[in-house]
């Protein structure tokens, strides 16, 4: 082999090294992009939840003033039949 041979073989060695750390730096960011995307759909479905549970409270308080409105109608419809 000659040494012309092996500076180019150093060479394309050096480059393929090079490529083989720039995948893995970009793997590594691509785990940290994933990561970040889990952690951001986890809080999303922590709102969601969050959300649900006011709207069923909200949706509970509605029916205890709805319940009110129909009692004092009630009320004030037996007073008038009363008087």
């Amino acid at each position: 082999m000659t040494q012309e041979l092996i500076n180019e073989l150093l060479a394309a060695i050096t480059l393929l090294l090079e490529d083989l750390k720039d995948i893995q730096e970009n793997s590594y960011h691509m785990d940290q992009l994933f990561n970040q995307l889990e952690s951001d759909i986890n809080d999303v479905e922590i709102t969601i939840l969050g959300l649900e549970q006011n709207a069923q409270n909200l949706d509970e308080r509605l029916a205890q003033v709805l319940q009110c409105m129909m009692s004092k109608a009630r009320d004030n419809t037996n007073y008038k039949a009363i008087s």
